[in-house]
């Protein structure tokens, strides 16, 4: 499965209701205008109202509503207000820092958290690979522990499977491919793989990136896997080398990819200010899947 064949999935009959926090930058309002264009959503914009009409009158975009909003800040608290009282459906980040845009999104009275911990997951189409990657947490979790990444992972492996329609192959990166006391990291990835093999899943880890992608690499080193070349699913084991490779695909590799964060009450689209008109769609895309 390819990004493209995720576009054939989704309905436009009932387009959805997308609050944007902030919006300033032109990729933003490109993307915004082109998931407009395709039916998926209608615009809820919050922001500074005089930025958010010029910039829509110069590439001809037409909001349902625009919320005036003097701050970053005050944008984002407006837009997860206009959630809970039922006008919004689906939350995406513009131009705002991460933090100041989930601070109101994890409001323990106000927000929309679900009671769970709140996960990143890429889709990632890379032309070096021969299958959608999903990976996870390059977004929100810095350090996870051993009960954070049982989230993560479960998050990340339930929408690989809504979306692929069968189980996913799920790999737990690390360093090496074997357990290590001191890196333990290594012991975690052990005891998740374990824990997902239970269920019925093909899962393996700690497995060592070369190995997870390349069965060149894993037949060299005599390495026996079920998930080498044909991994679905990727957690890694902290948001470092996750955000790196995410964007070593985008840059490098002109891999096609969208994000989402999981677990709150609507889908959240947490984007790097960086990121592409193009990134910007494909996670709007993912929101309604």
């Amino acid at each position: 499965m390819r990004f493209n064949d995720l576009y054939e999935k989704v309905s436009t009959i009932e387009p959805k209701q997308l609050n944007v926090v902030n919006p300033e930058e032109k990729s933003v309002f490109l993307g915004l205008k082109e998931a407009a264009k395709k039916g998926y959503v209608n615009l809820r914009l919050f922001g500074k109202r005089d930025l958010i009409e010029n910039a829509c009158l110069s590439i001809g975009l037409k909001p349902s509503y625009i919320h005036d909003c003097r701050t970053p800040a005050e944008a984002a608290k407006e837009a997860v207000k206009d959630i809970r009282m039922g006008n919004g459906e689906l939350l995406m980040k513009g131009d705002i820092h991460t933090a100041d845009f989930l601070r109101p999104v994890l409001d323990r009275e106000e927000g929309l958290r679900k009671g769970s911990i709140l996960s990143h997951v890429a889709v990632c189409d890379t032309p070096n690979y021969s299958r959608l990657l999903f990976v996870s947490d390059g977004g929100i979790n810095i350090a996870p522990d051993l009960e954070t990444k049982k989230v993560i992972a479960g998050s990340a492996v339930e929408f690989a499977e809504k979306i692929l329609g069968e189980k996913p192959k799920i790999a737990f990166a690390a360093v090496i491919e074997k357990i290590n006391e001191k890196i333990p990291s290594t012991v975690d990835a052990s005891v998740l793989a374990d824990m997902f093999r239970k269920k019925g899943y093909i899962a393996e880890g700690p497995i060592s990136m070369d190995i997870l992608l390349s069965p060149e690499a894993a037949r060299k080193k005599r390495f026996k896997s079920d998930v080498s070349g044909n991994a679905d699913v990727i957690i890694f084991p902290d948001i470092t080398p996750c955000n790196f490779m995410i964007k070593q695909m985008i840059l490098l590799e002109n891999a096609i990819v969208g994000g989402l964060v999981l677990n709150a009450a609507v889908p959240i689209i947490v984007l790097s200010r960086s990121d592409t008109a193009e990134t910007k769609l494909n996670s709007i895309l993912l929101s309604l899947l």
